[in-house]
């Protein structure tokens, strides 16, 4: 899941502060995932982002697969949760585990599928707007709120059967959904334990690019730690540019979305 496939100059590093975290449900369930309303799936154009005609992962590579309404697929489906939540899917949207989706590894994207547990019958529209889950014997990689609907959140997979009720429309009257669009990029420089030197470094990067491109913050931990990030603007072609300038300046940026 997760992989990101934006233009082919998108950078590779995709992460979050706890990326080295285990995956699994919510630490804090600040949601009541049996009182959110099922969603109802609309037609949308083709996501700009995560539609290649095709992509290597771990040296296999997938294939776009176009399906149409009613195709109807049975599997194994896993679930992904708060190792990735915040992260950019391969759509450009930031994953949010509260919120039923999906991610699939050919079909084209977005699109809509109902999903039933066929252990204990329950039955939930989801979005697909994902690459995933990358083991050959599964079909879908579901959010932690869509698998918890669904009653298979403790046991981790469950033998599913997904319907497909909406596909990417072509109609160039349809306006895209506004999460399509890329959420704001943090490029995070380093950290350091001397607020001036955080102060130096901040305003050695400053110099280096354009105000109408990227800011600079410091941000403190609040554990006598300062971390130097860079902003760029919310545009995947200069957040891509930045990248690559802060890692030809022999930095190893790690890429975050803003919360």
């Amino acid at each position: 899941m997760n992989q990101w496939m934006g233009t082919e100059t998108a950078p590779e590093a995709v992460v979050t502060d706890d990326i080295e975290a285990p995956d699994g449900p919510p630490l804090v369930a600040t949601v009541d995932v049996s009182a959110l309303p099922e969603p109802s799936p609309a037609p949308e154009p083709l996501a700009r982002y995560g539609n290649p005609e095709s992509y290597v992962v771990d040296g296999i590579t997938y294939q776009l697969a176009p399906v149409e309404v009613g195709f109807v697929e049975t599997g194994i489906a896993s679930w992904y949760g708060r190792k990735f939540h915040g992260r950019l899917t391969s759509s450009g949207e930031p994953f949010d585990m509260f919120q039923f989706t999906a991610a699939h590894k050919t079909m084209p994207i977005p699109a809509w599928v109902r999903v039933t547990n066929l252990e204990n019958d329950q039955a939930l529209v989801v979005r697909v707007n994902d690459r995933g889950p990358f083991k050959p014997d599964r079909v879908l990689d579901l959010s932690w709120a869509a698998a918890k609907r669904l009653g298979f959140s403790e046991q981790g997979t469950a033998r599913v059967r997904y319907e497909v009720l909406e596909v990417p429309t072509t109609d160039p009257d349809v306006v895209a959904n506004p999460l399509v669009q890329p959420a704001q990029a943090i490029l995070q420089v380093t950290a350091v334990s001397s607020e001036l030197q955080a102060q130096k470094l901040a305003n050695e990067l400053s110099a280096e690019f354009a105000e109408t491109d990227a800011s600079v913050r410091i941000e403190p931990t609040g554990q006598g730690m300062f971390r130097v990030q860079v902003w760029p603007v919310t545009d995947e072609a200069i957040v891509s540019d930045v990248y690559r300038r802060l890692v030809d300046m022999g930095w190893s940026p790690q890429r975050m979305i803003a919360r």
